[in-house]
């Protein structure tokens, strides 16, 4: 009579060392594992390595130096050996980056000004969505490393915020600010980003000894406009209210040229049927 294993919430949890941990090992192909690449799997053959289980069975210190440590982490794991920390999806992010590479390489001010406002926003946006403020904003610039025959210049700046918060007004006022100290004409820049840094728990905010009724007026104000607008944005779709209108065909945007169309969600992408062109 087969053994049943036994279930936690729907999962089948194995026990390391056991018969059945070792006969499900020796099923799975080292390609099937988390984190071994092709490349990696023709390295291991090499070694006689071909299964989970072979890989369990090595010996970890050797794997590190022969490879790496990541690779010594997933050999600890497969002898049950804990050692790769499992993140809680509804934990906090410490910091919140929003970043692009633009469809073209663009010195104009302008349109990079444009893109640091839309990535500010966004930024904004998943910090309210997690209940966190923060306390700086950072924002960074790159041109094409792989363009030798272009000058090459990858700037960054932070600027920090009088108090925290979670107003996407005064963030974009410091991503701003940053964009002015860090951007310089003539280089053509291929990818911007604003990140979100030094987050503190909304709840967990300490008050000011110069707070004054008018800037806790002021807080409250801004907490129901930001309230407002995500609102809206949930309701009518992203985008439907933003600080600033971004400029169509801007270099910044995705090309997108082999995107299918979006018949769910744009009238001007409907496809059109013509008399004629339906047969019986």
């Amino acid at each position: 009579m087969a053994k049943k294993l036994p279930l936690y919430g729907g999962v089948c949890v194995m026990r390391p060392g056991t018969k059945e941990c070792e006969a499900l090992l020796k099923q799975v192909a080292l390609g099937d594992v988390w984190g071994v690449g092709r490349r990696l799997v023709e390295r291991l053959a090499l070694l006689g390595l071909h299964s989970a289980w072979d890989l369990a069975q090595a010996d970890a210190k050797q794997i590190r130096r022969r490879f790496s440590v990541t690779l010594e982490r997933t050999c600890l794991e497969l002898k049950g050996i804990p050692c790769i920390e499992m993140n809680d999806p509804g934990d906090a992010r410490q910091r919140i980056m929003t970043s692009r590479s633009f469809g073209r390489l663009t010195d104009n001010r302008q349109q990079i000004h444009q893109a640091i406002r839309q990535f500010a926003q966004r930024s904004a946006e998943k910090l309210r969505a997690q209940d966190s403020l923060t306390r700086a904003v950072y924002v960074f610039l790159k041109t094409n490393r792989h363009r030798p025959d272009l000058p090459q210049y990858s700037p960054s700046a932070i600027v920090e915020l009088p108090s925290p918060s979670d107003d996407s007004r005064a963030i974009l006022h410091a991503a701003s600010q940053a964009l002015d100290a860090i951007y310089r004409p003539r280089y053509r820049f291929m990818k911007a980003g604003v990140m979100l840094v030094d987050l503190i728990d909304a709840n967990r905010e300490q008050l000011s000894l110069l707070d004054t009724p008018q800037s806790q007026a002021e807080s409250a104000r801004s907490e129901q406009l930001m309230s407002a607008v995500d609102q809206l944005n949930q309701r009518m779709g992203k985008g439907t209210v933003t600080f600033g209108r971004a400029e169509a065909g801007a270099a910044w945007h995705l090309r997108c040229a082999n995107r299918t169309p979006r018949w769910t969600t744009r009238w001007d992408e409907l496809p059109i049927v013509r008399p004629g062109c339906l047969r019986r």
